[in-house]
């Protein structure tokens, strides 16, 4: 693939576009969203905005054939011909992209997919051609140099795309370094799990106590419509910290955690952990185990040791996370709530690629499961 196009590419993960064919041609094309580019299968994954599925991959050899037939007839426009099987148009893009031999066997319709990204990435523009079939005017492409040519409807210049979302951001940043770190400390993680202990408990107590609590929130969020009742919340902060939940009112105990896990149940992990942040005497290690113990498949505990097994996972010198406060270690201060509830979400990211990795190796981990080997690394 074209160097300067598998960058664009690259750089635009994530992102929903509106298809400049709905400028050029004055038509209402669906927006095109790009989910991945999987490079190592040479495909590319999309999915349109009014569907909930990825639609069939574009090959990398696709993207090689229209561009190469493009660049041949350098001064020349072609029809797009899409299509979802032969005829296709005369010297569309279509027919040449699926001209024979092809490396797939059973056509589908690809051209305007991979000429909107053209387009995008300013590699090609869209522009009515005659068809040499009907000899009418047909949607077509040529090679460009710069943006869209303006439509003949009185279009006006293409909207931005939408901002990448902050997970695919981080992980299109992080995850290689992630994973490079996983594989480092890959054993001290399989050992430090299996030793899992505090307070000179077994493991097997020390995980008994756990998923004891655990159950404690599920069953007090099922008997109060969501929330978790005062004595639920003693129970989450003496299993932690040997102490009582801070906030001695039961009423707004109740009220406090219910707009929090409803947060929670949206899939707004950072406005459930801001909720919590703002009691009085809650901070970060608190409420991740408020939250993070209620589903311990998918969510974890960020505290002061597992900040501190991940200091030398870095980029650029510069920590990917923070090292929450403790009794016995500093960590980082004068960070706003804010901050904490970003960084407890990208803390679930981190936990996410690290727990997927280990899996491939044979380990079948929960999210859980690898806070409790950072902990014990962290010691």
């Amino acid at each position: 693939m074209d160097a300067s196009l598998l960058q664009w590419l690259r750089q635009n993960k994530g992102r929903q576009f509106a298809s400049p064919r709905g400028i050029i041609f004055g038509r209402k094309p669906q927006d095109i969203i790009l989910e991945d580019v999987r490079e190592d299968i040479q495909e590319i994954h999309i999915s349109f905005s009014k569907r909930k599925t990825l639609a069939l991959p574009l090959h990398f050899w696709m993207f090689d054939r229209a561009l190469g037939y493009l660049r041949f007839y350098r001064e020349k426009a072609f029809p797009i011909g899409a299509a979802i099987r032969p005829p296709y148009l005369k010297d569309s893009i279509e027919g040449e992209i699926w001209r024979e031999p092809r490396p797939h066997k059973t056509p589908y319709r690809v051209a305007p997919f991979i000429l909107d990204f053209l387009v995008l990435a300013g590699l090609a523009e869209y522009r009515y051609v005659q068809s040499l079939d009907s000899g009418r005017k047909v949607q077509g492409v040529q090679l460009g140099l710069g943006a869209p040519r303006p439509g003949p409807l009185g279009a006006t210049p293409l909207p931005p795309p939408s901002p990448m979302p902050p997970k695919t951001a981080f992980l299109d940043k992080y995850k290689s370094i992630i994973e490079e770190w996983t594989e480092q400390h890959k054993e001290q993680i399989i050992e430090s799990r299996l030793n899992y202990t505090w307070q000179r408990k077994s493991r097997f107590d020390c995980e008994q106590s756990r998923n004891q609590v655990s159950r404690e929130i599920i069953e007090s969020r099922i008997r109060n419509g969501g929330a978790l009742d005062l004595e639920t919340l003693d129970k989450v902060i003496e299993w932690g910290f040997n102490r009582k939940y801070p906030d001695r009112d039961p009423l707004k105990a109740l009220e406090i955690t219910k707009k929090a896990f409803d947060y929670l149940d949206d899939g707004d992990l950072k406005q459930a952990t801001l909720t919590l942040l703002g009691v009085r005497n809650v901070g970060i290690s608190r409420v991740s185990k408020i939250i993070g113990l209620y589903d311990q498949e998918n969510l974890c505990i960020y505290d002061s040791r597992v900040g501190y097994a991940l200091r030398t996972m870095r980029h650029e010198e510069k920590r990917i996370i923070l090292i929450p406060p403790s009794q016995g270690r500093d960590g980082d201060a004068l960070v706003s709530y804010k901050v904490w509830a970003e960084q407890y979400e990208q803390m679930i990211w981190i936990a996410e690629v690290m727990r997927d990795y280990m899996n491939r190796q044979g380990c079948t981990y929960r999210l859980a499961d690898v806070e409790m080997a950072l902990f014990m690394v962290g010691k």
